[in-house]
């Protein structure tokens, strides 16, 4: 886990009025889609403008969308857009000839809020959860005749008091069936590892604390949970021990569950709150890096974060009435200042290069300006081949002096052949002329 360098965020231009509230956000793989869903369904944005893009369908009764989830899919050159909605259904969007239309869209035995998602994109298995504790396993296959995808269930189980909050995949094991790993709001905390076939419970236990969220670093072996009441906690996946907390403020008496990210590759952690701030942490150390404001003092339930073209991105929903329209906020980490030095060093070596290539023309201009008859030398001079033209001079063992345009001229060591008459001699006036590897300078 590497720790993250103190550069301020910087914000940009989000989206000043989005229609509805904002319950979910998800970016895809490569930055440039951000996906949004709340009270009127899921709307998809350009990340380079944050203007909107074509969506196929909206709410309708399936009510507010609750989750969102991009995913890379075997057979599928896009990424694939997964949700969750507050009836209980889950819809697949994939794009075609860049434009994204709706594949399959069901509602779920027993249905009720769909609180969580994830996605095995080796196996094209999707597990989700639901407010009344139910958990489920699907797989997502082609039709070998349509061409259409649909997705068969692989188990469904009930539980007790769960109020299940977050799920996720197991690590990559190589395995067709890996496990899953669900977490829960209620007593204390749990969190069961299910069979990836069956769902029988492989482990359980209890973090000692509410889960209003959570979020896996499988790399570095951590996950965080997000506790409404105190503040995000960083957990080892090796040996369940909480190794770091990060304490954010409450101002209010109720309690909302918040989103948690991981944020540069691991090194940052981002949490919402209750007043209306974005709090950066350092995730090894748990220093407070920045806390972002949207200018209220509203909820901040939301959050998400990416990298997009090698900068780091929070994205930010402030979350009031299911009527209202709300804002996205974007900031963009700051770029290191070594990137304008490398930029003036390279100025530098163009403007050196001028100056020499310069004095060269002017050396040729008054080669040019000898007449005579037509003289050559050719030779080697330190490597390089070496032709010279209307030579007025004389030859003395391995020394060739002569004058070019009124500057003396001296090459030592020099081997090749000479053709033609050599005259004349430099006048008292000649001045030594020096000849530079141009190319070695640049």
């Amino acid at each position: 886990m590497r720790t993250a360098a103190r550069l301020p965020y910087v914000q940009h231009q989000g989206i000043d009025r989005h229609p509805g509230n904002v319950m979910a956000m998800a970016v895809n793989e490569n930055g440039t889609i951000l996906a949004s869903g709340g009270s009127q369904g899921t709307w998809l944005w350009n990340v380079a403008d944050m203007s909107p893009l074509r969506r196929p369908s909206g709410a309708s009764s399936r009510g507010a969308t609750l989750v969102i989830i991009w995913a890379r899919q075997t057979d599928e050159a896009h990424d694939v857009l997964y949700g969750g909605t507050q009836n209980g259904y889950f819809f697949c969007w994939r794009q075609k000839n860049g434009v994204f239309e709706e594949t399959f869209a069901i509602q779920i035995p027993e249905p009720s809020e769909i609180t969580a998602m994830a996605f095995d994109s080796t196996n094209n298995r999707l597990c989700l959860c639901s407010r009344n504790d139910i958990v489920q396993s699907w797989a997502i296959s082609k039709d070998p005749v349509t061409g259409k995808w649909t997705p068969t269930n692989i188990f469904s189980r009930k539980f007790s008091r769960l109020s299940p909050q977050a799920i996720t995949f197991a690590a990559f094991d190589n395995s067709q069936d890996r496990d899953i790993i669900v977490l829960g709001f209620h007593n204390s905390g749990p969190v069961y590892t299910l069979r990836g076939k069956t769902g029988e419970t492989a482990s359980a236990w209890s973090v000692g604390a509410k889960i209003g969220d959570a979020a896996f670093h499988w790399r570095d072996g951590v996950f965080c949970v997000e506790d409404p009441y105190s503040g995000p906690s960083l957990f080892r996946l090796s040996d369940q021990i909480k190794s770091n907390g990060y304490e954010i403020d409450r101002s209010r008496g109720d309690v909302r569950p918040r989103k948690v990210r991981f944020g540069e590759q691991g090194a940052t952690l981002v949490c919402g709150s209750d007043h209306g701030c974005v709090y950066v942490f350092d995730t090894r150390s748990g220093a407070e890096l920045a806390v972002l404001s949207v200018g209220l003092t509203e909820w901040v339930q939301v959050v998400e974060t990416a990298e997009v073209d090698d900068v780091s991105v929070i994205f930010a929903a402030q979350t009031g009435s299911l009527d209202s329209c709300e804002e996205i906020f974007v900031w963009k980490r700051a770029q290191p200042a070594r990137n304008t030095g490398t930029t003036l060093e390279k100025l530098v070596w163009v403007a050196k290069a001028l100056v020499v290539l310069g004095f060269l023309a002017f050396v040729y201009q008054n080669m040019e300006a000898t007449v005579g008859p037509v003289r050559k030398v050719a030779g080697a001079f330190g490597g390089a081949r070496a032709r010279t033209t209307d030579l007025k001079g004389s030859v003395s063992g391995d020394k060739v002096t002569g004058a070019f345009g009124g500057a003396q001229a001296r090459t030592t060591n020099l081997k090749g052949s000479v053709s033609g008459d050599l005259k004349g001699g430099a006048g008292k006036d000649s001045k030594d002329f020096v000849v530079v590897d141009v190319r070695r300078e640049l």
